[in-house]
């Protein structure tokens, strides 16, 4: 009995191998499809790809870069006669640009990405959902329901992002000001629309500029920016 298991056992390693990996790359193809009404209904895929599997189908299909973003921050900070003062806005996303395209292997890219990342989550939308939306209808319906599901979920997913651009906020007014000096941070999203395809032959800063100020956010204490790119 003990050789006979001994026997089967390479192969029954085998198909659970394979098992696991054609279910791990059937949910991953589910997953990264377009949004759709039937990944609408079946929605509880994401308890599986979530967190350490969640990735996109931009990846490896990315949509052209259609506009530049920019994070600039103000401070509330104590002054040394204990009052208080609302620095001029500061752009902190150009100097990790210009840092990463000195130096494409430090972690000037890595800190950037934080900024862009959450900046392009507080205000993506799809256009899939927008045409859905048009469809609700007064009385409950399935419809509804997962359209309150998908905007439960970007609603936190938004939260989160504005919640990492107020540390990052933080983190900066403590480099500019010097740390525990800042009882508020308040947030600009500055965006430059390129021209058009048509337009192509004029430069860039021809294009439409509009920016988005974000509520005054308490102050949070985070890391040194300095500590962080030692440590990287």
């Amino acid at each position: 009995m003990n050789a006979r298991i001994h026997a089967l056992l390479p192969g029954l390693i085998l198909v659970t191998l394979v098992l696991a990996l054609s279910f791990h790359f059937l949910m991953t193809a589910f997953y990264l499809l377009p949004m759709n009404p039937l990944k609408l209904r079946f929605h509880a895929y994401a308890d599986y790809m979530q967190p350490f599997f969640r990735q996109t189908w931009t990846l490896f299909a990315p949509d052209p870069v259609s506009d530049t973003r920019l994070l600039l921050v103000a401070c509330r900070v104590q002054l040394d006669d204990g009052t208080f003062a609302e620095m001029p806005y500061v752009d902190v996303t150009t100097p990790f640009r210009q840092a990463h395209y000195a130096n494409r292997f430090g972690p000037a890219d890595r800190v950037e990405r934080l900024q862009s990342g959450a900046m392009r989550v507080i205000f993506q939308r799809d256009a899939l959902i927008d045409r859905l939306e048009e469809h609700r209808s007064n009385t409950s319906s399935d419809l509804n329901e997962l359209l309150d599901y998908v905007h439960e979920r970007d609603a936190a997913v938004r939260q989160r992002g504005v919640a990492t651009l107020n540390r990052v906020a933080s983190a900066h007014c403590d480099q500019l000001y010097g740390s525990g000096r800042t009882v508020a941070t308040q947030m600009r999203m500055v965006i430059l629309e390129f021209p058009r395809f048509s337009q192509r032959h004029l430069p860039d800063d021809a294009g439409t500029l509009r920016h988005f100020d974000f509520p005054w956010a308490p102050y949070e204490a985070v890391d040194p920016l300095v500590r962080l790119s030692v440590q990287r």
